[in-house]
């Protein structure tokens, strides 16, 4: 290799090396971002959400709150300080990506929460039964929801449910709505116009919505209806009809549309999932390509330096340094997977064309071995 080609080799490694931009705390930025991206990291936060939330529901006991208060306390700081610990990693870890992911909000939010908790335990110690203390004490409970950052399927299904409820559930319920009081000004007539009628269950029309929403859930139905039966027996007609309507008819539209949204929501996962292990692939890519050309800058280096004799031991120096487990990437079409699954598909209909033609023949001489037969009868004949 001439120093011209040297230098020209070197010149182009070393503006490669540039155009990145490095950070001073490079190296533990990205063990920081190892750590979080582990599944290790996140089971183990999920050990403590189960972890906290089973002290919560201990901790509604009033003997052992009473008896062992300096414990649950000590444990609920430990609890704040892992979730303190985790916003501080995820941030570090990525602050532009933290802000949109919903989820790490929510934490956000839950920690926030706690946050405000603290400080009015230490400012409320004399007067424990404050309002906004209580308020702030139950949404503890909303810490066992941030098990959904962790579990991609209660993702799908929360994303689902969310879908659900801003597009076709207001529908729904709106046109139950109109049928539902479509029927209460008839059951008003009906049932509690008239001086003897049923006043306390279709006296007003709040009382008749609320009447056909008992209807609508199919809960305690049989006690209303009995109160109508004493005004005649044709009110069942009336209420057969409105719980095949309004319990029947919206509950499987309701449920159909859930499913829909969770069919959706499950393809949109799988493509999600998909690109990343794209995203992760390319990623790979780069760090063997940057670390291929980092050796064989290494190699140029040593080239330059005189430590070579000959481009044979310079090349021979740089096989020394392949590994078996490098990724090379080809662009080759023996190496494509599709091509290699279309190759192995054609030799299978291949394989099945031959053994049809194969069949075919031993038809054919079948058919021809018949014939002479029966021309060798016919003469002897």
């Amino acid at each position: 290799m001439s120093e011209k080609t040297t230098n020209w080799w070197t010149s182009k490694l070393h503006n490669l090396t540039l155009f990145r931009r490095r950070r001073p705390d490079e190296g533990f930025h990205n063990f920081i971002q190892i750590i979080t991206s582990n599944n290790y990291f996140s089971g183990a936060i999920m050990f403590v959400i189960f972890l906290n939330v089973a002290t919560i529901a201990i901790e509604t006991s009033t003997s052992l709150k009473d008896s062992h208060w300096l414990l649950f306390a000590v444990i609920d700081n430990v609890f704040f300080s892992v979730y303190l610990l985790e916003f501080a990693m995820k941030l570090y870890s990525d602050p532009i990506a933290y802000w949109k992911n919903r989820y790490n909000l929510f934490d956000l939010f839950v920690l926030v929460m706690l946050v405000v908790q603290v400080v009015l335990d230490a400012a409320t110690e004399a007067d424990s039964g404050l309002s906004a203390l209580k308020v702030v004490k139950s949404l503890r409970a909303l810490r066992a929801l941030r098990s959904i950052s962790f579990i991609r399927g209660l993702q799908v299904l929360v994303r689902a449910l969310i879908s659900t409820f801003r597009t076709a559930v207001v529908d729904l319920i709106v046109l139950l709505l109109l049928i539902m009081f479509l029927f209460a000004i008839m059951g008003y007539y009906f049932f509690g116009y008239d001086a003897t009628g049923d006043k306390e269950h279709w006296g007003t029309l709040s009382q008749c919505m609320l009447s056909l929403f008992t209807l609508v859930t199919v809960d305690g139905w049989t006690d209303l209806q009995e109160s109508l039966d004493t005004q005649s027996r044709t009110t069942r007609l009336f209420t057969i009809t409105f719980i095949f309507l309004g319990h029947f008819i919206f509950t499987n539209l309701f449920i159909g549309v859930v499913i829909n949204n969770i069919h959706k929501a499950t393809s949109e996962f799988n493509e999600a999932h998909r690109q990343e292990r794209l995203a992760t692939l390319e990623h790979k890519k780069k760090y063997l390509v940057k670390r291929q050309h980092e050796e064989v800058m290494q190699v140029v280096e040593k080239q330059r330096d005189g430590h070579f004799t000959n481009f044979a031991d310079m090349t021979k120096s740089f096989r020394d340094t392949l590994r078996h487990d490098d990724i090379t990437t080809i662009a080759d079409l023996s190496v494509n997977i599709q091509w290699m699954e279309t190759f192995l598909t054609s030799l299978d209909h291949q394989e099945k064309t031959m053994h049809r033609c194969q069949q075919l023949h031993f038809e054919v001489a079948n058919t021809l071995a018949s014939l002479k037969e029966e021309q060798l009868s016919q003469t002897d004949i």
